[in-house]
């Protein structure tokens, strides 16, 4: 029930005053409007000088389409990455309050939580539209081939994906509003600018384990907002303990939680036998799921001579079978079982080049074939010769 009722408020527009609103974009405006907001009222709260806080807020609207526009010139995409722009726009709040001989943090306790308020809002605008979206996942959403139009992920069109934007813009609202309370109640400058990096850094680099979108860099197996979640941490602690920022015991706990979670998982993934972490990374699912079109294309009678034979009650295959090897050395080759009795039966040989394939990766490759295909009906793994597992799934996809 509530997987469905999440897929209807996906959408890539917006109608209203008689005009379709793109999604995201009204999120955007929808956060930034908000976090001024919120901006202003701390500010007065504590006694501060609007002006100077307005004067923030445009550097940092500046500093975001600047950002945006110098990405779209180095990569030739228009991409918004969030600790980027975090970063820059802190970095050049701090600049311009030390030119201006204006009390540092108290301004970057409440810019900060203004970024998160319009992180909040922005997630809310990915999860409509399907960027930054989960990975495949029993409990989540469908996204529809309009969304693919608008630029999400193909290959995922009709595949459950876990709603991982959600879950972030419910966490950051939650870090956001304990960081309110913690300047409402005059706490020491600079708690809030703790507070909101340090625990935003521990949930961004568990929900980035569920993320599904390939387009992201990773090094040694750690996507770069792990990376970075790693690197403000420790910065945040180092600052506390310099006494730049209020002293905070259970930050120097929690930095050192992250990295001993990060060496653990790196060891774990090191010895594991089947490297379930390669399989299911969203790259290499991504090379799954170009492979299976190819070939389903090539086994198309439609697009393809090559022909099948049908045989009543006894199974049937092409003339020619079309292999295919995924980057990690997996082997999958893929046909169809024509039988005028019954549905017809999707055929996958899945094999390991040069070495016999585990039976629990074979049930891993076996799931995501599954999903990216939308087999729906009846299914089986069963154990070839020499090491080669066979996929079977009853009906149409």
């Amino acid at each position: 029930m509530v997987c469905e009722f999440l897929e209807r408020l996906t959408r890539t527009e917006v109608r209203a005053l008689h005009k379709a609103w793109p999604a995201f974009q009204v999120c955007g405006c929808a956060g930034l409007a908000l976090a001024i907001l919120l901006a202003m009222i701390l500010t007065i709260d504590r006694n501060l000088s609007p002006v100077v806080m307005g004067g923030i807020v445009l550097a940092a609207i500046a500093t975001f389409f600047v950002l945006v526009l110098a990405t779209k010139v180095i990569t030739g995409e228009e991409k918004i990455i969030y600790y980027h722009h975090e970063i820059a726009v802190m970095v050049t709040a701090t600049l311009l309050l030390w030119c201006w001989r204006q009390p540092v943090l108290p301004f970057l306790d409440i810019t900060i939580l203004g970024v998160g308020l319009f992180l909040a809002c922005g997630r809310v605008g990915c999860f409509l539209v399907g960027c930054c979206h989960g990975r495949p996942h029993r409990w989540g959403v469908r996204y529809r081939k309009q969304h693919a139009e608008a630029g999400f992920t193909g290959y995922f069109v009709g595949v459950r994906l876990f709603p991982i934007q959600l879950t972030e813009s419910l966490w950051v609202l939650f870090i956001v509003g304990v960081g309110v309370v913690a300047v409402l109640r005059g706490g020491p400058p600079g708690t809030a600018l703790a507070w909101y990096v340090v625990t935003y850094d521990l949930g961004r680099f568990c929900f980035e384990f569920m993320r599904g979108d390939p387009d992201r860099p990773y090094l040694w197996g750690f996507s770069q907002p792990q990376w970075i979640s790693v690197v403000l941490m420790i910065v945040v602690v180092w600052l506390e303990q310099s006494g730049f920022l209020p002293l905070t015991g259970w930050h120097l706990l929690a930095a050192a939680v992250l990295v001993a979670a990060m060496l653990v998982t790196a060891t774990k993934r090191r010895f594991r036998r089947v490297p379930k972490h390669r399989l299911l990374h969203p790259r290499h699912v991504r090379e799954i799921a170009g492979l299976l079109g190819a070939l389903a294309d090539v086994s198309s009678e439609a697009s393809h001579p090559c022909r099948w034979t049908v045989i009543p009650g006894q199974y049937s295959g092409p003339d020619v079978v079309r292999i295919g090897d995924t980057s990690i050395g997996l082997r999958i080759s893929a046909g169809k079982i024509l039988d005028h009795s019954a549905a017809p039966v999707h055929h996958y040989a899945l094999s390991c080049r040069g070495a016999e394939m585990p039976e629990e990766t074979a049930r891993l490759l076996a799931t995501v074939i599954c999903q990216l295909r939308h087999h729906s009906g009846h299914s089986r793994l069963i154990k070839g010769d020499r090491g080669v597992f066979h996929a079977l799934f009853a009906g149409e996809c």
